[in-house]
């Protein structure tokens, strides 16, 4: 992998790493092939994955709590810096299908014209006809499996999205329309009702549009559509500061916006082998259906493991604090990024399943997923402080980096039991996983009082403070005694313990050595158990 991966602390230093090998591959090939930011491949990619689940699969954190797979995305770059790569990548993955499935529409359209056309004469003369019989029957029209649109309004979208209840996905290589759209019923320029629409399918929920025209009801109980495209830097503060802050809008939108840098030659290819493995991974998840139920397709539900929701509940907790230290824009960013953590880990365990031969996808995710989601949002948190200050929305972040570092360690920390040893933190979150900052941060965490040291083991850890049981100025060992044990104890302070257990102070147990008994004389059930 080039050094343009590498670069750790860089505004555009993509966390490629979090995302499944076949996902990690493409995006990396697909940016070294194109000379680009790997982020500028990287969201588009995130998108057209969780526009091919669509609605077919939900997370669910808890009851009541869930969401969706679909993602809105948008790169951020003025022309000439290659934004387009991303879009034309993704677009890639897709052609084939939609080709296909256009070809099957026109043949159906054709062959319902044909009926069409028999139907008009039948009636004709059953018109003419003084026979008591029914009417002739008039043929369905065909309906399209779409996926790719780029009509920019609900209206126009509501039929298309009756007809496919998995989603749709706008793939823009400019999004400008996009936001001019939201005004296309309103008066002065102000978003009108397409707005708050297009808030609704953010989340797939049911979406109902009653059309001028002819005053025809459309009802699509199952509606959801991804978004992925481009925007300019100045096109992107114009579209905002009509109020799409306050409304929650651009709070939905992935940002990414790398460093302008210039276009240059590079002899770099993507294998063949990347791209069949990527399309596979593309088809499978295109292949995955709702589920039946009382004659109304329902969304397959996937679950947190215990493992994962615990840690979920962690992270939950520590970014309700940073949202509420954040400006208002920034603090309704922060608020989507929560359940964006969520449609990440849905995406990435989908991915996963896909890229492997399993007949169909596990029902609860794991700890590995629900990390990359963490991971990723975070990421994506940090970028929105960035392009908001960069575009005028914020005027500078409120938090500062190195206090997010030391929050996000203790919360971390806290999802472990409150302590681990650093080679622990090395393998958890992803800032420690190149053997940098463990140590440095360890250090702040316990200057700043909210850790220290417990050496008492072979093996340091840092304990957070109030989660230890015992301390430099007043260690403890807990000793579990049975009635029939109280020879092996006869001598030893002892107080009790919050828990009910006795304890022995530390000067009681520097004037005595006490040991279990030797396994061959003495039952397990009157052996003492020390823990320091």
């Amino acid at each position: 992998m080039s050094d343009l991966f590498q670069s750790h602390g860089q505004p555009d230093s993509f966390p490629v790493d979090l995302l499944p090998p076949v996902v990690r591959q493409y995006v990396v090939e697909g940016a070294e092939s194109r000379a680009a930011a790997p982020s500028i491949v990287a969201l588009p990619v995130l998108v057209t994955l969780g526009a091919c689940v669509g609605t077919t699969h939900k997370i669910a954190a808890k009851q009541g709590w869930i969401v969706p797979a679909m993602l809105w995305g948008a790169v951020v770059a003025r022309s000439g810096s290659v934004k387009s790569v991303g879009y034309d990548l993704a677009h890639e993955l897709l052609k084939h299908a939609e080709d296909q499935a256009n070809r099957e529409f026109e043949n159906a359209k054709r062959e319902y014209d044909l009926a069409e056309q028999e139907y008009r004469k039948a009636h004709a003369q059953w018109l003419k006809s003084k026979e008591e019989i029914a009417p002739p029957v008039p043929p369905e029209p065909p309906t399209g499996d779409r996926l790719v649109v780029d009509d920019q309004t609900v209206e126009s979208l509501a039929p298309l999205l009756v007809e496919n209840p998995k989603g749709l996905f706008l793939l823009s290589d400019e999004l400008r329309g996009f936001f001019d759209g939201m005004g296309a019923y309103a008066s002065g320029g102000r978003a009108g009702k397409d707005e708050a629409r297009w808030l609704t399918l953010f989340d797939g929920r049911p979406l109902s549009v009653d059309r001028k025209t002819n005053r025809e009801r459309i009802y699509a109980p199952m509606a959801g559509v991804s978004v992925a495209g481009t925007i300019q830097p100045g096109t992107l503060a114009k579209a905002v500061s009509g109020g799409q802050v306050e409304s929650g809008l651009l709070a939905r939108l992935l940002l990414v916006m790398p460093e302008p840098r210039p276009k240059r030659w590079t002899d770099a290819e993507m294998h063949d082998a990347t791209k069949l493995a990527m399309q596979r991974l593309v088809d499978r998840l295109r292949s995955l259906e709702h589920k039946a139920l009382n004659g109304s397709l329902e969304s397959n539900v996937l679950r947190l493991d215990n493992e994962a929701r615990d840690r979920f509940k962690f992270f939950v907790n520590a970014h309700g604090l940073e949202t509420f230290k954040q400006h208002d824009s920034l603090a309704a960013a922060y608020s989507k990024l929560e359940g964006y953590a969520l449609r990440f880990a849905l995406i990435h365990h989908l991915a996963v399943w896909a890229s492997g031969d399993q007949l169909s996808p596990p029902r609860s995710i794991g700890l590995e997923s629900i990390e990359a989601g963490i991971e990723l949002s975070r990421w994506f948190a940090a970028e929105a402080e960035r392009v908001y200050e960069k575009i005028g929305v914020v005027a500078e972040p409120v938090l500062q980096p190195a206090d997010q570092h030391l929050d996000r360690l203790e919360e971390w920390l806290r999802s472990k039991g409150g302590a681990a040893t650093e080679r622990d933190i090395s393998r958890g979150p992803r800032r420690y996983r190149s053997g940098h900052h463990v140590e440095d941060d360890c250090k702040a965490l316990i200057q700043a009082g909210r850790a220290k040291w417990d050496i008492s083991r072979r093996t340091r850890h840092i304990v957070l403070a109030g989660d230890s049981d015992s301390s430099a100025e007043n260690e403890t060992i807990r000793v579990e005694v049975s009635p029939s044990q109280t020879d092996n104890t006869e001598g030893l302070s002892t107080t009790a313990n919050e828990d009910g257990r006795d304890t022995i102070s530390l000067s009681e147990r520097n004037k005595r050595k006490v040991s279990p008994s030797p396994p061959n004389t003495a039952s397990f059930q009157e052996r003492i158990r020390v823990t320091i």
